[in-house]
């Protein structure tokens, strides 16, 4: 019987729909970073900050661009939020967040990420589209719906590892993770562009509705093309199901049921906690980046809000470029076998981690000079791309069958760290924005970054660990393996769906 072919490889449908889910998952998730620079009233917490008697340093001290290119609204919002205040705002999120990620990742090990992860869009859909009438309600219903979106989403990054472990083979995965979570920074890059042009022409309540609206449709379609594993898919091919079966066996033991969690092995290994530490150094520096360049380059050089999306999302955008050249570079290392599994996870850590570590201690030093902080911060961000081929897949390299536990673990415990960097940065900068207090955060930031990438360079590893099989598990597999060779196609029918 002839096997039926297909064009499009159904991994690469599925990972395309992953993509397009992250890119709507930081669409709601961070849209609020900009549009508060619309939402709040900055002349009257200036105001207040005056009658308070809180010291600031000399206005001269602030630069002044003698340029604009730009000619959007500078207008101030309807809400008197300190600084202090937006913080609390922007980072209740991960509040929440940091709750569900460890549950997230075990819930999708266990029933799978299909169901999950359609839930989670679609309450956070939801929620997001509660957040201007909560915002009129007070600062603290804003801050109540945000840490609900954060539950919702908790098991978003955690749960697709054990769907990549499933579905991707080993020498593709560096590929494939850059093409998945690179949908988090054309998500932040959407997010910043789409929502200065809502703010711009229709305003800041309508960000809000759109986007809300946007992860509605995008579960709907996710629910409708994709499985939890190539087994349980009804228009994969039989060539490509065996294909990925076989790959998947060669490199390491990927286990089909929800073993019991090796909690002792993991929390004594080194190798997990290297991932641990470059994930915390990570989100820190990302979220300080994040949620606070825009009020730095507001009250610092007095850009509107069109000028800050546009000058905060191209290094985004260049960080998604620079992932579809650095993983599948990551990958061709691999597959010619010119650099081991461990090597290429600690050279693209080094890439993304202290590459960007460098970039932060310039801009502390830049002052004004308004050319290079911008440079850096597009290097910063097209060196950060090497993330996706280093620490963020080495999960599954260490221990596939719990990639999802670990992912929890480790994005959990690092967005509970790290929230506490843009809460930090608001006390730093609360009636102080000045040039020495933005360079204090840039050489913050940059440190956190270079120690991290320093521990994953002595402590990472790129072996799966005894601790991520049992052996009966392993027998059960191998037989299985010499089960599909018995019954592979014939090479006149083969067709793996690889370019």
């Amino acid at each position: 019987m002839e096997l039926k072919t297909t064009y499009l490889p159904t991994r690469y449908v599925m990972a395309f729909m992953a993509f397009l889910g992250y890119i709507n998952i930081f669409l709601v998730r961070n849209s609020i970073n900009l549009a508060i620079v619309a939402m709040v009233n900055y002349t009257a917490i200036d105001h207040n900050a005056a009658t308070m008697d809180i010291i600031t340093k000399p206005s001269e001290e602030r630069c002044e661009v003698e340029y604009q290119n730009f000619t959007g609204k500078n207008e101030d919002g309807p809400f008197v939020w300190s600084q202090p205040i937006q913080a609390l705002i922007t980072t209740s999120f991960l509040w929440g967040y940091v709750t569900t990620n460890i549950p997230g990742g075990r819930l999708a090990e266990v029933v799978g990420t299909k169901y999950l992860l359609t839930g989670s869009m679609l309450l956070t859909s939801l929620l997001t589209i509660l957040v201007p009438p909560a915002a009129y309600l007070g600062w603290q219903y804003v801050v109540f719906v945000r840490v609900l979106m954060g539950i919702a989403l908790g098991p978003s990054f955690p749960s697709m590892h054990p769907m990549i472990a499933k579905w991707i083979p080993p020498n593709e995965r560096s590929t494939i993770s850059a093409i998945v979570y690179g949908g988090a920074e054309l998500g932040t890059v959407s997010g910043l562009l789409l929502t200065g042009l809502i703010i711009e022409n229709i305003g800041w309540e309508a960000v809000f509705y759109i986007e809300g609206c946007f992860g509605i449709v995008w579960a709907v379609f996710w629910l409708l093309l994709v499985h939890d594993n190539p087994d349980e898919h009804p228009r994969i091919s039989e060539t490509e199901r065996i294909h990925i079966t076989k790959e998947i066996a060669k490199d390491a033991h990927v286990s089909k049921k929800a073993l019991p969690i090796p909690w002792k092995s993991i929390l004594t290994s080194m190798p997990f906690y290297a991932i641990l530490i470059a994930n915390i150094g990570h989100n820190w520096g990302f979220l300080i980046l994040l949620v606070d360049l825009p009020v730095y380059l507001k009250t610092i050089f007095g850009f509107d809000i069109k000028s800050n999306a546009i000058i905060l999302a191209l290094p985004y955008f260049l960080s998604w470029i620079s992932t579809l050249i650095l993983c599948p570079l990551a990958d061709l290392c691999k597959r010619r076998k010119w650099l081991s599994t461990v090597a290429v996870r600690k050279i693209w850590t080094i890439i993304g981690h202290l590459g960007p570590a460098l970039c932060l201690f310039v801009m502390a030093g830049a002052r004004c000079n308004i050319q290079v902080i911008i440079v850096m911060l597009m290097l910063s961000q097209v060196l950060e791309a090497g993330n996706y081929g280093g620490w963020l897949i080495n999960h599954i390299d260490i221990a596939p069958s719990f990639s999802g536990t670990l992912f929890g673990i480790t994005n959990g415990v690092s967005m509970l760290v790290s929230w506490l960097g843009p809460v930090v940065v608001g006390f730093m900068t609360h009636g102080n924005q000045t040039l020495e207090a933005w360079s204090a955060v840039f050489i913050m930031a940059g440190a956190v970054l270079a120690a991290d990438s320093i521990f994953f360079l002595i402590f990472g590893s790129g072996s799966e660990q005894s601790w991520n099989y049992k052996e009966e598990e392993i027998d059960e597999e191998e037989e299985a393996g010499i089960n599909l060779e018995n019954h592979a196609p014939s090479a006149t029918h083969e067709n793996t769906g690889l370019a």
